[in-house]
């Protein structure tokens, strides 16, 4: 017999002490229950960090910690889940935290953003739990850099790299759609091309896959979803010498898992926010890297609750 539920989950944003070396911080997550019927079995909680940081693989209290995707390149995000015991008493009246322990690794093409680029994080019931309003289920959290300038290499290439995006619709589950990044760089009074490859990472998810990479630039899925909750990463390699503006366009699709009562459901309808983040390699230096990363919003409608 399935439980209703209704989860939310809280992230805070992580701030880091230059007190140690490398740079420390804690992510604070928050998950809790608005239904009137309590949970009866852990909430699993996917938690995808920041470009930047990583894990320092200690284990929080009563919490195992699985390190699902690291990347060699710390531009792209590190993927960790865990299970949360606690059973959430009904209509919020019971919240439960983890402590996340991370560190910052310092990039070498760039300095340290203002704002660090955001992480993503959701939490979905299971075992005979339901939760059929996922409108609450996933929140983006940012992270504050200390002050850590970096001189640019003697001889490095400047470049400015950002990226736009044009926030897509999915409507219904069957059908996949185009979602458009317009890749740029751009320095004020000139433009520098680059001289080596630069690396666009974008995660999708949850709640939808990346179901084709761009056919104009070379791509690959880094990171595949294993499940309902898991993320995409794709890789795209922008060749140097790029045209300005130069598109890539994924496929995405709704994604779609089988609950404990025997039905098909999806995400809610609404916004589901990831991020992105567009990065040099080789000689070049982004001067600017504030504007390499932002959130990347999609929509979806007509979804099966």
């Amino acid at each position: 017999m399935t439980n209703p539920v209704n989860l939310y989950v809280r992230p805070q944003t992580i701030k880091f002490s230059t007190s140690t070396t490398p740079p420390s911080g804690t992510l604070t997550i928050t998950v809790g229950n608005f239904s009137t019927n309590a949970t009866t079995s852990p909430e699993q909680v996917t938690v995808v960090l920041p470009p930047f940081v990583r894990w320092n693989g200690v284990n929080p209290h009563g919490i195992t910690i699985i390190n699902i995707f690291t990347y060699s390149n710390p531009a792209a995000p590190q993927i960790l889940r865990y299970d949360d015991p606690t059973k959430l008493s009904s209509s919020g009246t019971q919240e439960h935290s983890v402590n996340i322990e991370v560190t910052l690794s310092t990039p070498t093409n760039s300095p340290v953003p203002d704002l660090l680029p955001y992480g993503v994080v959701n939490v979905l019931p299971t075992g005979n739990d339901i939760d059929t309003n996922l409108s609450r289920n996933i929140k983006t959290y940012s992270a504050v850099a200390p002050p850590l300038p970096l001189t640019p290499p003697l001889g490095s290439n400047p470049v400015d790299l950002y990226f736009v995006h044009c926030t897509s619709t999915l409507v219904g589950t069957l059908a996949p759609i185009v979602t458009q990044f317009q890749l740029f760089n751009n320095l004020t009074g000139i433009n520098l091309p680059t001289t080596a490859a630069s690396n666009l990472f974008y995660v999708g998810g949850p709640f939808y896959t990346i179901s084709a990479l761009p056919t104009n630039l070379q791509g690959s899925l880094i990171h595949t979803h294993r499940d309902f909750g898991d993320y995409d990463i794709a890789m795209v390699v922008v060749p140097p010498l790029f045209a300005l503006p130069t598109t890539a366009q994924f496929g995405i699709q709704a994604n779609t898992y089988t609950g404990p009562d025997g039905n098909v459901h999806s995400g809610a309808d609404g916004p589901r926010d990831s991020l992105a983040i567009f990065v040099p390699s080789g000689n070049d230096f982004d001067q600017n890297s504030n504007d390499s990363h932002h959130v990347v919003s999609q929509l979806g409608l007509n979804q099966l609750p």
